[in-house]
Protein backbone atom coordinates (compact mmCIF):
# COMPACT_ATOMS: atom_id res chain seq x y z
CA UNK A 1 0.00 0.00 0.00
CA UNK A 2 3.22 2.09 0.14
CA UNK A 3 3.44 3.16 -3.50
CA UNK A 4 -0.57 4.72 -3.15
CA UNK A 5 0.10 6.53 -0.17
CA UNK A 6 1.25 9.58 -2.56
CA UNK A 7 -1.97 10.01 -3.79
CA UNK A 8 -3.12 10.56 0.46
CA UNK A 9 -2.59 14.17 0.88
CA UNK A 10 -3.73 14.05 4.42
CA UNK A 11 -0.40 11.95 5.21
CA UNK A 12 1.50 14.88 5.02
CA UNK A 13 -0.22 17.06 7.29
CA UNK A 14 -0.51 20.30 5.01
CA UNK A 15 -2.30 22.72 5.94
CA UNK A 16 -5.73 23.15 4.32
CA UNK A 17 -4.56 26.62 2.24
CA UNK A 18 -1.66 24.21 1.02
CA UNK A 19 -3.87 21.74 -0.17
CA UNK A 20 -5.02 21.89 -4.22
CA UNK A 21 -8.40 20.43 -3.78
CA UNK A 22 -9.55 21.58 -7.25
CA UNK A 23 -8.65 18.38 -8.84
CA UNK A 24 -10.95 16.89 -11.45
CA UNK A 25 -12.50 13.44 -10.33
CA UNK A 26 -13.35 12.68 -13.60
CA UNK A 27 -11.39 9.97 -14.88
CA UNK A 28 -7.94 10.83 -17.02
CA UNK A 29 -8.74 14.67 -17.41
CA UNK A 30 -11.82 13.44 -19.50
CA UNK A 31 -14.53 16.36 -19.72
CA UNK A 32 -15.94 16.01 -23.18
CA UNK A 33 -17.15 13.00 -23.87
CA UNK A 34 -18.87 10.63 -21.55
CA UNK A 35 -20.46 10.98 -18.47
CA UNK A 36 -20.06 13.50 -15.68
CA UNK A 37 -20.85 13.81 -11.88
CA UNK A 38 -22.99 16.89 -11.31
CA UNK A 39 -21.62 18.51 -7.92
CA UNK A 40 -23.41 21.34 -5.68
CA UNK A 41 -22.49 22.84 -3.00
CA UNK A 42 -19.16 25.06 -1.53
CA UNK A 43 -15.79 24.63 -1.36
CA UNK A 44 -15.48 21.42 -3.36
CA UNK A 45 -17.52 19.51 -0.59
CA UNK A 46 -20.91 19.41 -2.07
CA UNK A 47 -23.41 16.71 -2.43
CA UNK A 48 -24.57 14.83 -5.98
CA UNK A 49 -27.13 15.92 -7.47
CA UNK A 50 -29.62 13.84 -9.03
CA UNK A 51 -28.76 13.79 -12.39
CA UNK A 52 -25.58 13.12 -14.29
CA UNK A 53 -24.33 15.62 -17.21
CA UNK A 54 -23.75 13.26 -20.12
CA UNK A 55 -22.14 15.45 -23.08
CA UNK A 56 -22.33 12.89 -25.55
CA UNK A 57 -25.90 11.94 -26.27
CA UNK A 58 -26.80 15.39 -27.86
CA UNK A 59 -26.21 17.70 -30.37
CA UNK A 60 -27.21 20.22 -32.41
CA UNK A 61 -26.83 20.54 -36.22
CA UNK A 62 -25.80 24.07 -38.28
CA UNK A 63 -29.28 24.20 -39.17
CA UNK A 64 -30.60 23.89 -35.47
CA UNK A 65 -31.99 20.07 -35.80
CA UNK A 66 -30.96 18.31 -32.24
CA UNK A 67 -29.75 14.75 -33.02
CA UNK A 68 -29.99 13.02 -29.54
CA UNK A 69 -30.62 9.32 -28.79
CA UNK A 70 -34.08 9.75 -29.49
CA UNK A 71 -33.34 11.02 -33.30
CA UNK A 72 -30.78 7.65 -33.39
CA UNK A 73 -33.32 4.63 -32.75
CA UNK A 74 -35.66 6.28 -35.30
CA UNK A 75 -33.51 6.72 -38.20
CA UNK A 76 -33.81 3.78 -40.42
CA UNK A 77 -30.34 4.39 -41.56
CA UNK A 78 -28.79 3.91 -38.00
CA UNK A 79 -30.74 1.26 -36.69
CA UNK A 80 -30.05 -1.13 -39.55
CA UNK A 81 -26.54 -0.84 -39.64
CA UNK A 82 -26.59 -1.47 -35.96
CA UNK A 83 -28.86 -4.14 -36.24
CA UNK A 84 -26.57 -6.04 -38.74
CA UNK A 85 -23.81 -5.81 -36.56
CA UNK A 86 -25.84 -6.98 -33.13
CA UNK A 87 -27.15 -10.15 -35.48
CA UNK A 88 -23.90 -11.15 -36.41
CA UNK A 89 -22.18 -10.65 -32.78
CA UNK A 90 -24.94 -12.22 -30.64
CA UNK A 91 -25.00 -14.92 -32.96
CA UNK A 92 -21.97 -16.89 -32.73
CA UNK A 93 -20.75 -19.53 -30.31
CA UNK A 94 -18.50 -18.72 -27.05
CA UNK A 95 -15.52 -20.27 -26.15
CA UNK A 96 -13.17 -20.34 -23.39
CA UNK A 97 -9.42 -21.39 -25.48
CA UNK A 98 -6.55 -22.69 -23.29
CA UNK A 99 -3.17 -21.69 -25.04
CA UNK A 100 -1.05 -24.59 -24.72
CA UNK A 101 3.00 -24.08 -24.65
CA UNK A 102 3.40 -23.63 -28.60
CA UNK A 103 1.19 -21.24 -28.47
CA UNK A 104 -1.52 -22.67 -30.55
CA UNK A 105 -5.02 -22.49 -28.84
CA UNK A 106 -7.39 -25.51 -27.83
CA UNK A 107 -10.79 -25.34 -26.40
CA UNK A 108 -10.57 -25.35 -22.69
CA UNK A 109 -13.21 -27.78 -22.01
CA UNK A 110 -12.63 -30.07 -24.80
CA UNK A 111 -9.08 -30.63 -24.53
CA UNK A 112 -6.93 -32.56 -21.88
CA UNK A 113 -4.13 -30.32 -21.74
CA UNK A 114 -6.14 -27.75 -20.19
CA UNK A 115 -5.75 -29.00 -16.21
CA UNK A 116 -8.81 -29.43 -14.10
CA UNK A 117 -8.51 -25.79 -13.22
CA UNK A 118 -8.56 -24.28 -15.87
CA UNK A 119 -11.11 -26.31 -17.03
CA UNK A 120 -13.58 -25.60 -13.58
CA UNK A 121 -12.72 -22.11 -14.21
CA UNK A 122 -13.85 -22.46 -17.88
CA UNK A 123 -16.87 -24.06 -17.33
CA UNK A 124 -17.67 -21.07 -14.79
CA UNK A 125 -17.19 -18.42 -17.47
CA UNK A 126 -18.94 -20.30 -20.15
CA UNK A 127 -21.81 -20.59 -17.79
CA UNK A 128 -22.02 -17.16 -17.29
CA UNK A 129 -21.85 -16.10 -20.82
CA UNK A 130 -24.01 -18.46 -22.21
CA UNK A 131 -26.98 -17.66 -19.27
CA UNK A 132 -26.33 -14.11 -18.58
CA UNK A 133 -28.78 -13.74 -16.52
CA UNK A 134 -32.58 -15.02 -15.56
CA UNK A 135 -34.07 -12.55 -17.79
CA UNK A 136 -32.14 -12.87 -20.69
CA UNK A 137 -30.50 -15.42 -23.27
CA UNK A 138 -27.53 -15.42 -24.61
CA UNK A 139 -28.70 -13.75 -27.79
CA UNK A 140 -30.84 -11.26 -26.07
CA UNK A 141 -28.14 -10.44 -24.35
CA UNK A 142 -25.20 -9.63 -26.26
CA UNK A 143 -27.55 -8.03 -28.82
CA UNK A 144 -28.62 -5.35 -26.13
CA UNK A 145 -24.85 -5.20 -25.57
CA UNK A 146 -24.12 -4.35 -29.05
CA UNK A 147 -26.69 -0.98 -29.24
CA UNK A 148 -25.59 0.04 -26.56
CA UNK A 149 -22.10 0.18 -27.51
CA UNK A 150 -23.18 1.58 -30.90
CA UNK A 151 -25.50 4.09 -29.74
CA UNK A 152 -23.67 5.64 -27.30
CA UNK A 153 -20.50 4.85 -27.56
CA UNK A 154 -19.80 3.00 -24.66
CA UNK A 155 -21.69 -0.20 -22.63
CA UNK A 156 -21.21 -0.66 -19.30
CA UNK A 157 -22.23 -4.47 -17.41
CA UNK A 158 -22.73 -5.26 -13.75
CA UNK A 159 -21.21 -8.38 -12.39
CA UNK A 160 -23.44 -9.72 -9.75
CA UNK A 161 -21.10 -12.07 -7.81
CA UNK A 162 -22.11 -14.11 -4.89
CA UNK A 163 -19.80 -12.03 -2.62
CA UNK A 164 -19.81 -8.41 -3.77
CA UNK A 165 -15.96 -7.50 -2.83
CA UNK A 166 -14.48 -10.66 -3.90
CA UNK A 167 -13.03 -9.70 -7.47
CA UNK A 168 -11.53 -13.22 -7.66
CA UNK A 169 -14.99 -15.03 -7.84
CA UNK A 170 -16.74 -15.59 -11.01
CA UNK A 171 -19.36 -13.83 -11.64
CA UNK A 172 -23.28 -15.28 -11.17
CA UNK A 173 -24.77 -13.27 -13.25
CA UNK A 174 -24.11 -10.36 -15.39
CA UNK A 175 -26.32 -7.29 -16.58
CA UNK A 176 -26.25 -4.92 -19.13
CA UNK A 177 -26.83 -0.73 -17.36
CA UNK A 178 -28.11 1.99 -19.13
CA UNK A 179 -25.16 3.99 -19.96
CA UNK A 180 -26.75 7.55 -20.22
CA UNK A 181 -27.20 6.92 -15.88
CA UNK A 182 -23.82 5.77 -15.08
CA UNK A 183 -20.32 8.02 -15.10
CA UNK A 184 -16.96 6.92 -14.15
CA UNK A 185 -14.87 8.21 -11.32
CA UNK A 186 -11.73 7.58 -9.64
CA UNK A 187 -11.02 6.67 -6.01
CA UNK A 188 -8.03 7.55 -3.92
CA UNK A 189 -6.23 4.51 -4.99
CA UNK A 190 -6.55 5.75 -8.73
CA UNK A 191 -8.94 2.66 -9.87
CA UNK A 192 -12.35 3.65 -11.46
CA UNK A 193 -15.46 3.51 -9.73
CA UNK A 194 -18.99 3.79 -11.17
CA UNK A 195 -21.42 6.06 -9.67
CA UNK A 196 -25.78 6.08 -10.83
CA UNK A 197 -27.52 8.55 -11.22
CA UNK A 198 -31.05 6.22 -10.63
CA UNK A 199 -31.71 3.17 -8.57
CA UNK A 200 -30.69 0.14 -10.73
CA UNK A 201 -30.17 -3.13 -9.63
CA UNK A 202 -30.05 -2.80 -5.77
CA UNK A 203 -27.57 0.01 -6.49
CA UNK A 204 -27.96 4.16 -5.77
CA UNK A 205 -26.09 7.16 -6.88
CA UNK A 206 -24.94 6.99 -3.19
CA UNK A 207 -23.35 3.43 -3.75
CA UNK A 208 -20.41 3.35 -5.66
CA UNK A 209 -19.72 0.41 -8.20
CA UNK A 210 -15.79 -0.83 -7.62
CA UNK A 211 -13.72 -1.87 -11.01
CA UNK A 212 -13.88 -5.44 -10.68
CA UNK A 213 -17.98 -4.76 -10.73
CA UNK A 214 -18.53 -3.86 -13.89
CA UNK A 215 -17.10 -4.37 -17.12
CA UNK A 216 -16.47 -0.73 -19.07
CA UNK A 217 -15.98 -1.07 -22.81
CA UNK A 218 -15.70 2.05 -25.06
CA UNK A 219 -16.63 1.80 -28.73
CA UNK A 220 -13.89 4.28 -30.01
CA UNK A 221 -11.92 5.26 -27.61
CA UNK A 222 -10.33 8.61 -27.64
CA UNK A 223 -9.62 10.31 -24.15
CA UNK A 224 -10.67 9.48 -20.42
CA UNK A 225 -13.11 7.30 -19.85
CA UNK A 226 -15.46 7.86 -22.75
CA UNK A 227 -16.13 6.68 -25.98
CA UNK A 228 -17.24 8.33 -29.54
CA UNK A 229 -20.98 8.50 -30.37
CA UNK A 230 -20.38 8.27 -33.55
CA UNK A 231 -24.04 8.69 -34.59
CA UNK A 232 -23.72 11.96 -32.66
CA UNK A 233 -20.36 13.65 -33.74
CA UNK A 234 -21.72 13.08 -37.50
CA UNK A 235 -24.64 14.98 -36.48
CA UNK A 236 -24.83 17.01 -39.71
CA UNK A 237 -24.81 13.30 -41.71
CA UNK A 238 -27.89 12.02 -39.23
CA UNK A 239 -29.78 14.02 -38.99
CA UNK A 240 -29.77 14.76 -43.09
CA UNK A 241 -30.90 11.69 -43.47
CA UNK A 242 -33.45 12.04 -40.98
CA UNK A 243 -34.63 15.28 -42.62
CA UNK A 244 -35.15 13.89 -46.20
CA UNK A 245 -37.16 10.72 -44.84
CA UNK A 246 -39.25 13.46 -43.34
CA UNK A 247 -39.95 15.51 -45.89
CA UNK A 248 -40.60 12.54 -48.28
CA UNK A 249 -43.46 11.93 -45.75
CA UNK A 250 -44.72 15.85 -46.31
CA UNK A 251 -44.18 15.20 -49.98
CA UNK A 252 -46.67 12.26 -50.02
CA UNK A 253 -48.86 13.30 -47.56
CA UNK A 254 -49.53 16.88 -48.93
CA UNK A 255 -48.42 16.62 -52.58
CA UNK A 256 -49.83 13.58 -53.22
CA UNK A 257 -53.15 15.26 -53.97
CA UNK A 258 -54.52 16.49 -57.45
CA UNK A 259 -53.97 20.65 -57.76
CA UNK A 260 -54.32 23.64 -59.77
CA UNK A 261 -55.01 27.09 -60.11
CA UNK A 262 -58.12 28.89 -62.00
CA UNK A 263 -56.96 32.03 -63.93
CA UNK A 264 -58.32 34.32 -66.32
CA UNK A 265 -58.13 37.63 -68.23
CA UNK A 266 -61.30 39.00 -68.03
CA UNK A 267 -62.26 41.42 -65.23
CA UNK A 268 -64.78 39.86 -62.51
CA UNK A 269 -66.62 42.21 -60.55
CA UNK A 270 -66.63 41.58 -56.55
CA UNK A 271 -69.65 40.43 -55.84
CA UNK A 272 -69.49 38.39 -59.05
CA UNK A 273 -65.73 37.02 -57.89
CA UNK A 274 -67.28 35.72 -54.80
CA UNK A 275 -70.57 33.52 -56.60
CA UNK A 276 -67.66 32.13 -59.22
CA UNK A 277 -65.65 31.71 -56.67
CA UNK A 278 -68.39 29.98 -54.16
CA UNK A 279 -69.19 27.89 -57.14
CA UNK A 280 -65.97 26.55 -58.49
CA UNK A 281 -65.13 25.43 -54.57
CA UNK A 282 -68.38 23.61 -54.71
CA UNK A 283 -67.85 21.79 -57.98
CA UNK A 284 -64.07 20.60 -57.07
CA UNK A 285 -64.67 19.45 -54.14
CA UNK A 286 -67.81 17.12 -55.55
CA UNK A 287 -65.11 16.03 -58.74
CA UNK A 288 -61.95 15.73 -56.05
CA UNK A 289 -63.41 14.99 -52.80
CA UNK A 290 -63.63 11.81 -50.53
CA UNK A 291 -66.88 12.37 -49.35
CA UNK A 292 -69.04 14.39 -52.16
CA UNK A 293 -72.19 16.20 -52.10
CA UNK A 294 -73.95 14.85 -55.06
CA UNK A 295 -73.46 11.70 -55.70
CA UNK A 296 -73.66 11.89 -59.70
CA UNK A 297 -71.17 14.48 -60.01
CA UNK A 298 -67.75 12.82 -59.08
CA UNK A 299 -65.47 12.13 -62.25
CA UNK A 300 -67.58 14.90 -64.39
CA UNK A 301 -66.17 17.52 -65.98
CA UNK A 302 -66.44 20.93 -64.82
CA UNK A 303 -67.82 23.98 -66.99
CA UNK A 304 -65.55 27.14 -66.35
CA UNK A 305 -67.08 30.62 -67.35
CA UNK A 306 -65.88 33.99 -67.49
CA UNK A 307 -62.80 32.82 -69.78
CA UNK A 308 -61.50 30.98 -67.25
CA UNK A 309 -58.62 28.39 -67.68
CA UNK A 310 -57.19 25.32 -65.35
CA UNK A 311 -53.79 25.23 -65.04
CA UNK A 312 -52.27 22.06 -63.09
CA UNK A 313 -49.84 22.19 -60.53
CA UNK A 314 -47.31 19.76 -61.31
CA UNK A 315 -46.98 17.27 -57.79
CA UNK A 316 -43.41 18.00 -56.33
CA UNK A 317 -41.67 14.69 -56.08
CA UNK A 318 -38.22 13.26 -54.56
CA UNK A 319 -36.67 13.20 -57.78
CA UNK A 320 -38.16 16.58 -59.05
CA UNK A 321 -35.91 18.00 -55.82
CA UNK A 322 -32.91 15.69 -56.30
CA UNK A 323 -33.26 14.01 -52.80
CA UNK A 324 -33.60 10.35 -54.06
CA UNK A 325 -30.00 10.75 -55.21
CA UNK A 326 -28.86 12.57 -52.17
CA UNK A 327 -30.72 10.33 -49.73
CA UNK A 328 -29.00 7.05 -51.27
CA UNK A 329 -25.42 8.75 -50.95
CA UNK A 330 -26.59 9.58 -47.67
CA UNK A 331 -27.15 6.06 -46.13
CA UNK A 332 -23.93 5.41 -47.94
CA UNK A 333 -21.86 7.74 -46.18
CA UNK A 334 -23.91 6.42 -42.44
CA UNK A 335 -23.27 2.66 -43.59
CA UNK A 336 -19.33 3.55 -44.08
CA UNK A 337 -19.50 5.61 -40.52
CA UNK A 338 -20.85 2.18 -38.92
CA UNK A 339 -18.64 -0.07 -40.98
CA UNK A 340 -21.57 -2.01 -42.70
CA UNK A 341 -21.55 -2.56 -46.34
CA UNK A 342 -24.14 -0.76 -48.32
CA UNK A 343 -25.15 -3.90 -49.84
CA UNK A 344 -26.38 -5.40 -46.78
CA UNK A 345 -28.38 -2.88 -46.04
CA UNK A 346 -30.33 -3.24 -49.60
CA UNK A 347 -28.76 0.13 -50.79
CA UNK A 348 -27.18 -1.02 -53.82
CA UNK A 349 -27.04 -4.18 -56.45
CA UNK A 350 -24.95 -6.82 -55.88
CA UNK A 351 -24.16 -10.11 -57.74
CA UNK A 352 -24.91 -12.92 -55.41
CA UNK A 353 -21.57 -14.37 -56.36
CA UNK A 354 -19.77 -12.48 -54.38
CA UNK A 355 -21.79 -12.09 -51.33
CA UNK A 356 -19.06 -14.47 -49.25
CA UNK A 357 -16.63 -12.13 -50.04
CA UNK A 358 -18.50 -9.53 -48.64
CA UNK A 359 -19.07 -11.01 -45.40
CA UNK A 360 -15.38 -11.83 -45.02
CA UNK A 361 -14.82 -8.35 -45.15
CA UNK A 362 -17.49 -7.63 -42.84
CA UNK A 363 -16.58 -9.47 -40.35
CA UNK A 364 -12.44 -8.95 -40.59
CA UNK A 365 -12.98 -5.43 -41.41
CA UNK A 366 -16.00 -4.53 -38.67
CA UNK A 367 -16.69 -7.08 -36.44
CA UNK A 368 -13.19 -8.25 -36.18
CA UNK A 369 -12.13 -5.31 -33.94
CA UNK A 370 -15.64 -5.38 -32.12
CA UNK A 371 -14.48 -8.58 -30.76
CA UNK A 372 -11.42 -8.48 -29.92
CA UNK A 373 -12.41 -4.98 -27.43
CA UNK A 374 -14.95 -7.28 -25.81
CA UNK A 375 -12.53 -10.12 -25.61
CA UNK A 376 -10.09 -8.46 -23.62
CA UNK A 377 -12.41 -7.02 -21.26
CA UNK A 378 -14.32 -10.12 -20.68
CA UNK A 379 -10.35 -12.17 -20.29
CA UNK A 380 -9.42 -9.38 -17.79
CA UNK A 381 -12.07 -9.00 -15.99
CA UNK A 382 -13.34 -12.72 -15.58
CA UNK A 383 -9.73 -14.76 -16.00
CA UNK A 384 -7.94 -12.90 -14.07
CA UNK A 385 -5.33 -15.19 -12.30
CA UNK A 386 -5.92 -17.81 -15.35
CA UNK A 387 -2.97 -16.33 -18.07
CA UNK A 388 -3.50 -19.07 -20.41
CA UNK A 389 -7.44 -18.34 -20.93
CA UNK A 390 -9.34 -16.94 -23.00
CA UNK A 391 -12.49 -15.72 -24.36
CA UNK A 392 -13.28 -15.87 -28.09
CA UNK A 393 -16.11 -15.29 -30.29
CA UNK A 394 -15.90 -17.90 -33.15
CA UNK A 395 -16.50 -16.84 -36.67
CA UNK A 396 -15.71 -19.81 -38.53
CA UNK A 397 -19.19 -21.09 -39.26
CA UNK A 398 -19.75 -17.97 -40.90
CA UNK A 399 -16.57 -17.70 -43.27
CA UNK A 400 -16.81 -21.27 -44.76
CA UNK A 401 -19.13 -20.43 -47.36
CA UNK A 402 -21.68 -22.46 -49.35
CA UNK A 403 -21.91 -26.36 -48.74
CA UNK A 404 -20.51 -27.27 -51.94
CA UNK A 405 -17.78 -24.95 -51.34
CA UNK A 406 -16.81 -26.47 -47.72
CA UNK A 407 -16.91 -29.80 -49.74
CA UNK A 408 -13.96 -28.73 -51.63
CA UNK A 409 -12.05 -26.94 -49.17
CA UNK A 410 -11.92 -29.88 -47.19
CA UNK A 411 -11.43 -32.26 -49.95
CA UNK A 412 -8.47 -30.23 -51.47
CA UNK A 413 -7.44 -30.49 -47.97
CA UNK A 414 -7.22 -33.87 -47.03
CA UNK A 415 -5.77 -34.66 -50.05
CA UNK A 416 -3.00 -32.45 -50.39
CA UNK A 417 -1.48 -33.76 -46.90
CA UNK A 418 -2.75 -30.57 -45.52
CA UNK A 419 -5.74 -32.08 -43.27
CA UNK A 420 -6.44 -35.36 -41.72
CA UNK A 421 -9.47 -37.52 -42.47
CA UNK A 422 -10.73 -36.02 -39.17
CA UNK A 423 -10.06 -32.30 -39.01
CA UNK A 424 -11.47 -32.60 -42.74
CA UNK A 425 -14.88 -33.97 -41.09
CA UNK A 426 -14.36 -31.52 -38.44
CA UNK A 427 -14.66 -28.36 -40.42
CA UNK A 428 -17.91 -30.30 -42.45
CA UNK A 429 -19.40 -30.59 -39.00
CA UNK A 430 -19.31 -34.40 -39.07
CA UNK A 431 -18.10 -36.93 -36.13
CA UNK A 432 -14.78 -38.58 -36.09
CA UNK A 433 -14.16 -41.74 -37.97
CA UNK A 434 -11.46 -44.49 -37.10
CA UNK A 435 -8.12 -44.60 -38.60
CA UNK A 436 -8.81 -40.69 -39.91
CA UNK A 437 -6.27 -39.09 -38.10
CA UNK A 438 -2.97 -40.19 -40.40
CA UNK A 439 -1.91 -37.62 -43.50
CA UNK A 440 -2.57 -39.42 -46.47
CA UNK A 441 1.00 -37.52 -47.98
CA UNK A 442 2.70 -38.28 -44.98
CA UNK A 443 5.55 -40.64 -45.04
CA UNK A 444 4.03 -42.48 -41.65
CA UNK A 445 0.89 -43.29 -43.94
CA UNK A 446 2.54 -45.05 -46.39
CA UNK A 447 1.36 -48.92 -46.40
CA UNK A 448 -0.89 -47.75 -43.67
CA UNK A 449 -4.72 -49.04 -44.30
CA UNK A 450 -7.66 -46.57 -43.16
CA UNK A 451 -11.74 -47.00 -43.92
CA UNK A 452 -10.62 -44.40 -46.81
CA UNK A 453 -7.81 -46.33 -48.68
CA UNK A 454 -8.33 -50.01 -48.10
CA UNK A 455 -7.49 -51.91 -50.93
CA UNK A 456 -4.73 -49.96 -51.97
CA UNK A 457 -1.47 -48.26 -50.78
CA UNK A 458 -1.49 -44.11 -50.45
CA UNK A 459 0.79 -42.59 -52.46
CA UNK A 460 2.97 -39.07 -51.69
CA UNK A 461 1.74 -38.14 -53.92
CA UNK A 462 -1.96 -37.99 -54.35
CA UNK A 463 -4.75 -38.03 -57.14
CA UNK A 464 -5.23 -33.93 -58.43
CA UNK A 465 -8.36 -32.94 -56.12
CA UNK A 466 -11.46 -32.45 -58.75
CA UNK A 467 -14.19 -29.93 -57.65
CA UNK A 468 -17.45 -30.75 -57.15
CA UNK A 469 -20.16 -30.33 -60.16
CA UNK A 470 -22.18 -27.27 -59.76
CA UNK A 471 -19.87 -25.46 -57.06
CA UNK A 472 -18.79 -22.59 -58.22
CA UNK A 473 -14.54 -21.89 -58.10
CA UNK A 474 -14.70 -18.21 -56.76
CA UNK A 475 -16.93 -18.26 -53.95
CA UNK A 476 -14.97 -20.30 -51.94
CA UNK A 477 -15.35 -18.62 -47.98
CA UNK A 478 -11.72 -17.51 -48.34
CA UNK A 479 -12.21 -14.37 -49.96
CA UNK A 480 -12.65 -15.54 -53.52
CA UNK A 481 -10.36 -17.88 -55.94
CA UNK A 482 -9.65 -21.37 -56.34
CA UNK A 483 -8.63 -22.69 -53.07
CA UNK A 484 -7.14 -25.72 -55.42
CA UNK A 485 -4.67 -22.95 -57.16
CA UNK A 486 -3.96 -21.58 -54.16
CA UNK A 487 -2.21 -24.90 -52.60
CA UNK A 488 -0.59 -25.70 -55.77
CA UNK A 489 -2.23 -28.63 -56.05
CA UNK A 490 -3.98 -30.41 -59.46
CA UNK A 491 -0.88 -29.59 -61.19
Amino acid sequence: MGVLDIFNKEKYNLPKEKVNISESNTLFGQTQLGNNVIYSGNNGNGTVNQQLLYVSTSSTTAAGRPVDMSLLIRNSTVMACIGAKARAMSQLPIKVMYRQDDGTYVDALASDKSGSRNKNKARQVVDLITQPNNFQSQYEFWYQWVMWLELSGETFTLLWRKDQADPNQTPIEMYNLDSTLITTQLTAARYPSYRLSTPSYGFNKDSLLASHQVIHVSEAAWQGSGGFNKGILAAELVALDQDIDQYANFVMLNGAKPSGIFSTTAVIPDGKYKEVAARLKEAWASMVGSKPSDLSKPGQGMLLDQGMTFNPVKMLTLQDADCAKLKEQTMKRICGLFGVPPAMMGIQDQKYNNTQTLMDEFYKSTMSPMLLNIEQKLKQHLLKGYPNLSIRFDTNDFLKGAPLDQMNFASAGYTGGIMTANEAREYLGMANIEGGDVLVSSPSSAGSISPSNSGKIPSAQPEPTKAIPGSSPTDTGGGGGNQTRKMNLGK
